[in-house]
Formats: C-alpha cells, sequence, structure tokens
C-alpha cells in the first residue's frame, strides 16, 4: 500500500513514525508538480489544512474532499415565530431557541450532540482557539472557551436545550419538529431531506458567531503517501494530481455529497446541474470562504475525547465549566508534551 486515506492527526502520527513522505517536492516539480495557476485553482482552506506546523508547515496530505459544521433551522417554525431570518448572533440564537420551547407542547430550541467539532466551532464562532498556532499550548481554557460551556448549561438549565440520547437523535428529533435547531455536517444533508421527507420547508446556515465573519469547521480525511520507493511515491503523487483534477473532483464530489477541492470544477457545467439540483448543497458550498480547520498534532484525537467529555459533565451538572476545562487541558497538555 502507497496511499493512505486518514485523518490529519493520524497523519501527523505517521510522519512522527517515518512513514509519510513529504509533498511539496512533488507539487513543486516542472515535469510532475502544479503549476502556480493550478494551485491557485485549489481552495486555499483545503491546502492550508494539509500543511503541518509541527512539521515546518510541510505538505504531507493532499485534500481529496471536505464537509462542514452547519447550523440546520425549521424555516416555516422561525416564520411562525415571527423570524424572517436565522440567528447570526448567539445572543438571537438563545432568543430564537426560548421563543421555540414549550413544555406543554414538548418543543425545544435546541438538540446538543456533543462533539469536539461542536465544541471548536462555537468557540471560533466567539474569537477564541482551540490551541495556539504552533500546537503546542492550549487556549480552549480562556474566556471564549468557558463562555461557549457557560452558554450550553445555561441552554439546558433553562429546558431550552438538551443533549440526545442516541446518535442521529438531533436528525430524527429535528425531523419531527421537536426541536428548531441543530447543528451537524453539510454530508448529512441528504439524510435531513429524506428524514423531514418535503413536511415543511428547512434549510442550513453558518453558526452563529460575535466575529465580525462567520467561522465554520471544516474537516473530512486526506491522503498521504507512504514512504516506499522513489518509483511507487511519484506514482503515488501522479494519481493525487489526476485524482483532484477539476473533472475528477467534480464527480467524486456529486457522487460523495462532499465538496470538490478546486475552484473550476465548482464552475463546470456537471457541477452547476448539481447546484441547481440541490440548492441546500449550494448554499453551504457558498460558506467555503469562512472555513477553517482543526488542528493537526499528533494526539488530537485525544484531545478531541477530552473536549467531548467537558461538555457532556457540564451539560449533566458534573462540573462547572472552568472544572471541565481543566480536567480537559491536563489531559491535553499530556498529549501535546
Amino acid at each position: 500500500m502507497t496511499l493512505w486515506s486518514a485523518w490529519l492527526n493520524n497523519i501527523t502520527e505517521g510522519r512522527s513514525a517515518g512513514v509519510v513522505e513529504p509533498l511539496d517536492d512533488y507539487i513543486a516539480s516542472q515535469k510532475y508538480g502544479l503549476t502556480e495557476e493550478e494551485l491557485a485553482d485549489y481552495f486555499e482552506a483545503f491546502i492550508k489544512g494539509d500543511r503541518y506546523p509541527a512539521f515546518d508547515n510541510k505538505m504531507l496530505s493532499f485534500p481529496p474532499n471536505r464537509s462542514m459544521q452547519v447550523m440546520y433551522y425549521n424555516v416555516d417554525w422561525l416564520k411562525k415565530l415571527g423570524y424572517e431570518n436565522p440567528p447570526e448572533t448567539w445572543d438571537e440564537f438563545y432568543e430564537m431557541c426560548k421563543a421555540a420551547t414549550d413544555k406543554e407542547a414538548g418543543t425545544f430550541g435546541y438538540a446538543i450532540a456533543p462533539g469536539a467539532s461542536l465544541f471548536a466551532n462555537m468557540i471560533w464562532s466567539r474569537g477564541g482557539e482551540i490551541l495556539s498556532a504552533d500546537g503546542k499550548e492550549v487556549r480552549f481554557t480562556e474566556e471564549p472557551g468557558i463562555e461557549t460551556l457557560k452558554f450550553i448549561k445555561k441552554l439546558v438549565d433553562e429546558g431550552l436545550a438538551y443533549q440526545i440520547a442516541e446518535r442521529y437523535g438531533d436528525q430524527t428529533d429535528f425531523a419531527n419538529e421537536k426541536v428548531l435547531f441543530t447543528f451537524g455536517s453539510t454530508a448529512g444533508l441528504p439524510y435531513y431531506a429524506k428524514a423531514v421527507g418535503g413536511r415543511f420547508e428547512w434549510s442550513i446556515a453558518p453558526m452563529p458567531h460575535e466575529t465580525p465573519e462567520p467561522v465554520v469547521d471544516m474537516y473530512g480525511p486526506s491522503i498521504c503517501v507512504f514512504k516506499t520507493t522513489p518509483e511507487k511515491q511519484l506514482a503515488s503523487w501522479l494519481f493525487l494530481k489526476w485524482f483532484t483534477a477539476p473533472k475528477q473532483t467534480a464527480r467524486w464530489a456529486i457522487a460523495t455529497g462532499y465538496f470538490p477541492v478546486r475552484k473550476s470544477a465548482a464552475e463546470s457545467e456537471v457541477m452547476k446541474e448539481h447546484f441547481a439540483k440541490n440548492p441546500l448543497y449550494e448554499k453551504a458550498f457558498s460558506f467555503l470562504p469562512y472555513a477553517k480547520t482543526e488542528p493537526t498534532i499528533a494526539g488530537w484525537q485525544t484531545v478531541r475525547d477530552a473536549l467531548y467529555n467537558a461538555m457532556v459533565a457540564v451539560i449533566a451538572g458534573e462540573k462547572t465549566p472552568e472544572e471541565a476545562l481543566a480536567e480537559a487541558a491536563t489531559e491535553a497538555e499530556a498529549v501535546i508534551k
């Protein structure tokens, strides 16, 4: 095997073990690489996300596709409540959750599916960071992180939100008009469509934010090249170059529901037809300028688990936000060091 599709933190660990080959020289090769025009055709956020600060910002992997975190909302329900547009700030989100909550009717504002990607996006939406730029220092214990968990706890304590009991329970409750809002991946668009079944109008938007512009967490596995022989490594790179060419990346995006990695692919006739048939997919695609990726450090999954546990502990009332994040920071720092 010469190619490996994996999450970025796993690729970091592969490089640490000495089995992953950097792609910088292949990309820069006059004979086999990408021209400046071709490289500029890739979405900047996609390429930037596959550079690894811990390894001199080298390109250790290449993005075949991406999805992102968005807010799902019930358009018809919002209009009945007197709102024409989804919330752009967290204060507006709270107000709309409160308006949607009815104990007698059994309705709520928000069904919470705890997760590190959700938490990361919420912190970014408040101008904070998860880790320092070099990935060596914890920053989620700062004010934006604390405020994020305090806000979630407030929603739960006031009966405006609840933690889902089973996987995809938020999608089910959204389809049954039990909740006004959920957050999830754009990869879930066809599943939401199937669950709702045309019973009401729904849509998506970037997460509410206190920053000047929205921020959306963009994620997905990348492909790296294993150290083997020069011939096999070159062949692997040439496959990646072909696979992410406009025609192929468009076909792959349509088949999988993910986003193409090239700007010109989005302008092709086949993608324009796909956009026309899937307007919410096209809407999600328009959020790409706001995309940001999670840290690419070894042990990131352990950090993700710690953040998930912190969210659950606060929702359950077992720890204060400060206590939960301090405990998560201890776990994260041990992995980082």
